[in-house]
């Protein structure tokens, strides 16, 4: 008998033990999910600055003209204009010049290289970041341009009645050539050029008894294309939606803007749609980076004007807030939504939150990004200036 109760006092004892064991376990771990908790949070409050305004680090008085443009470059900016072209640094150091002559001048940037057309007329100029610049003379007027990260060049130009789209390299010999007759294949209204200069994706807009009919099509200039007719990898049709606007977001992805329709392409060689969507109201903006794309959107039954939505590149929507602001420029940055006037400066970040709100003494042409997430450059009709977020 007493060998029977020492063996269920042991039981007991043990039984115990074990409901300890698992109390203390159940403790270390709420007190850990209660430390994550609070850590995030933590994180969130030192990450989730506000700022009052801004301080000046480096100011250069501005010798050109107010018609001279300006464009993000390199952390730093490209001025250019009818008669030449200037890239500078964030401090206004000059990177590299050069002059041309020309009426209407666009603009394509890839990296360090440039390209610069006559747009309606028959020149290019390809700068090569380093101080080397190449003139292509093209055959037909030149209606859009784009440029890849080693300078070759895609070039949209117009005929009579037939409409064609020539790569150059970056001394101006020609890569490849397409061809296409506007009564059969209609009009192109805009092309897109990877980051390796292997893949373009062109959007053109034909009439067919009477109705608009939009196609998108991707060809690929590398070995993979070499199987197929025309290195025409895929084709898409869109019917009466306009794709105003396609963009290669990095070398592999591509989103296509419509009227009331966006779609997301990878491209690794042969284009697969990703996500495909309806929009209902009308486009104010659109945005796009590295990281996002998306759309301001007119919101004539709600109580704000407008609203801005944001998508990943998998399609998942990842901001949608109302807005007042009439802003003038607006521009996706890193993890920032930059919105301006010539008075008024505003940041969200891309969760919505409003990080920045500023009103200028003085008329400003220009915000552009600078070489980190709180510089930027400001420029007015006197002075560019490279500047710093100040926080409250």
């Amino acid at each position: 008998m007493a060998i029977e109760l020492d063996k269920r006092r042991l039981r007991s004892y043990e039984i115990k033990e074990k409901k300890k064991k698992k109390i203390k376990v159940f403790v270390v771990i709420f007190i850990i999910l209660i430390v994550s908790i609070v850590a995030v949070f933590a994180l969130k409050f030192i990450l989730q600055k506000n700022y009052s305004g801004y301080q000046v680090i480096n100011t250069m008085k501005r010798e050109d003209s107010t018609s001279a443009k300006y464009i993000s470059y390199q952390g730093g900016v490209l001025r250019y204009s009818r008669d030449g072209a200037m890239a500078m640094d964030a401090a206004g150091n000059m990177l590299w010049n050069g002059t041309y002559q020309m009426k209407n001048p666009i603009v394509d940037i890839s990296r360090k290289f440039v390209a610069i057309a006559d747009r309606g007329y028959r020149t290019v100029e390809i700068f090569d970041g380093e101080g080397g610049v190449n003139t292509v003379k093209v055959l037909n007027p030149i209606i859009d341009v784009r440029i890849a990260n080693q300078g070759v060049i895609a070039v949209l130009m117009e005929g009579k009645e037939t409409n064609y789209i020539y790569l150059y390299d970056k001394e101006g010999n020609v890569l490849a050539d397409k061809r296409t007759v506007a009564s059969t294949n209609g009009f192109p209204i805009d092309i897109a050029l990877s980051e390796d200069g292997r893949k373009l994706v062109t959007s053109y807009v034909a009439i067919n008894s009477g109705e608009v009919q939009c196609k998108l099509t991707f060809y690929n200039f590398g070995k993979v294309g070499e199987s197929y007719v025309d290195k025409m990898t895929g084709a898409f049709d869109y019917g009466k939606t306009i794709i105003a606007n396609i963009e290669f977001v990095d070398n592999d992805t591509i989103c296509a803007f419509g009227d009331d329709k966006f779609s997301i392409y990878s491209m690794k060689e042969i284009p697969k749609l990703v996500h495909e969507e309806s929009v209902s109201s009308e486009i104010k903006s659109i945005l796009y980076s590295s990281q996002y794309m998306g759309f301001v959107l007119k919101n004539p039954e709600g109580e704000q004007k407008y609203k801005v939505v944001l998508y990943d590149f998998k399609g998942t929507k990842v901001l949608d807030k109302d807005m007042n602001y009439n802003y003038e420029n607006i521009y996706l940055s890193g993890n920032q939504i930059i919105m301006y006037t010539n008075l008024e400066w505003i940041i969200w970040e891309t969760n919505g939150n409003e990080v920045l709100r500023y009103t200028f003494d003085k008329n400003v042409n220009y915000i552009l990004p600078g070489t980190g997430e709180h510089k930027f450059i400001i420029i007015n009709d006197e002075n560019m200036e490279e500047v710093q977020l100040a926080e409250e």
